[in-house]
């Protein structure tokens, strides 16, 4: 654990009221419009992204941990697959790291036009997989439920009055 049960108390509101803030996420999306790190540029589709999860651009909070990892950790000697593909932002960093082709999977139809878009947008070399996903286990099919907001895609079904999800089977070999 990272941190300890008292400072997890004290920084977990403070996080969240910065992280997930629809003041911020509205400041974002109608001045900024697009996330912008370093030399790369990523358009967001504003139809399908929430105005909380738009402040995570904003302060450059968004997919922190996975930057951190990546940006510690891969150089030119590495070749990378990137499962959930998202908005692109980890596969244009892990490209530009390696200077090699990425294998980018991503099972939410919804935001393959964004995230192919983004890939081109900041030249990156892949190779995009979103159909004939399958996984080879011996255990029973896995669901996915989608969504129209690529942070949404999710394993567990989460019962809610109006479920605009949609399931995607994953099949056994």
């Amino acid at each position: 654990m990272v941190f300890n049960k008292l400072t997890s108390l004290i920084l977990f509101p403070i996080y969240h009221l910065i992280h997930r803030n629809i003041i911020f996420g509205i400041i974002h999306k109608k001045l900024i419009k697009s996330f912008n790190y370093k030399n790369f540029k990523f358009n967001l589709n504003e139809k399908f992204t929430p105005l909380k999860n738009y402040s995570s651009f904003l302060f450059k909070t968004y997919e922190y941990n996975d930057r951190v990892l990546i940006e510690r950790n891969l150089n030119e000697g590495h070749k990378c697959i990137v499962v959930g593909g998202g908005i692109g932002f980890i596969a244009t960093l892990t490209y530009y790291l390696t200077k090699k082709k990425v294998f980018v999977f991503e099972i939410n139809k919804y935001i393959l036009p964004t995230l192919k878009k983004n890939l081109k947008l900041n030249k990156c070399d892949f190779k995009l997989f979103s159909k004939n996903l399958t996984i080879n286990e011996k255990k029973k099919v896995k669901t996915f439920y989608l969504s129209k907001d690529f942070l949404d895609t999710t394993s567990r079904q989460i019962k809610k009055k109006k479920n605009n999800r949609s399931k995607y089977r994953l099949q056994k070999n």
